[in-house]
């Protein structure tokens, strides 16, 4: 009799260091799945070439593309998972701010984002109207391709460094070398060191939880404060495992 093939949970992540930060967890949590990331270098929420698109069918076409390169069946897959970074795109316009005497172009502070033009200030304004439309559509979304896929978003805010190290401005060049000797110094299970930033709220239930961290984070400035909602990630994976 042939083997039982994996059920994939796909995640699909803006960089390396999301999956170095994840996967050995999840592949040890999750063994009987196949665990598979597919970072997209770049910004799939504020994607210039593709602003005419709604950002539904953009995240569709991802999977579609993933699909067919990885050569999955539309039954191979649990779940499409998407982490997103917040970068403070929730925030009022008056918490964008322009100080023309900072050598930075951008700079994330703890109750506004710090600009040193006005015509970046007007980049920004541009940027976290159309990240936050997007992330208000794909939030309250269960499925995608048709319902096809099970889909869930969870988010790290202002960043993963942001919620790791509170490092709200890493550096690139040692982002993955730092989450790997974090890793290495963990004394305790990922989820459980995650949860201490998880959002207070009295929900009860995955479903609750979820929709009141995402409320949670769309209020005031708190999408440029150090936050994450993605402990229930494993939740959801768990739930969907169960209806198998």
């Amino acid at each position: 009799m042939a083997k039982n093939r994996k059920k994939v949970v796909l995640l699909i992540v803006e960089g390396e260091s999301d999956e170095t930060l994840l996967i050995d967890r999840l592949r040890e949590l999750f063994k009987d799945h196949e665990i598979r990331f597919e970072p997209q270098r770049g910004d799939i929420l504020y994607d210039i070439k593709k602003q005419g698109k709604p950002i539904k069918d953009v995240i569709g076409e991802i999977v579609k593309e993933v699909l067919i390169k990885r050569k999955f069946k539309q039954s191979d897959i649990l779940a499409v998972i998407h982490i997103v970074d917040t970068d403070g795109c929730l925030i009022p316009e008056d918490n964008v701010l322009v100080d023309n005497q900072q050598e930075a172009l951008t700079y994330y502070q703890n109750n506004c984002i710090s600009v040193s033009t006005e015509a970046q200030k007007n980049n920004i304004l541009n940027r976290n109207d159309i990240r936050s439309r997007n992330i208000r559509t794909m939030n309250s979304v269960s499925s995608i391709v048709s319902n096809k896929y099970n889909y869930q978003m969870f988010y790290f805010s202002r960043n993963l460094e942001h919620v790791i190290f509170d490092d709200p401005n890493p550096s690139s060049e040692t982002k993955v070398d730092n989450i790997e000797a974090f890793l290495d110094d963990l004394a305790l299970p990922l989820e459980e060191y995650l949860l201490q930033f998880m959002p207070d709220t009295d929900a009860e239930g995955y479903n609750e939880q979820y929709i009141a961290s995402w409320t949670f984070i769309s209020q005031g400035i708190k999408s440029l404060q150090r936050s994450t909602n993605v402990p229930l990630m494993f939740n959801f994976i768990e739930l969907k495992t169960s209806e198998l």
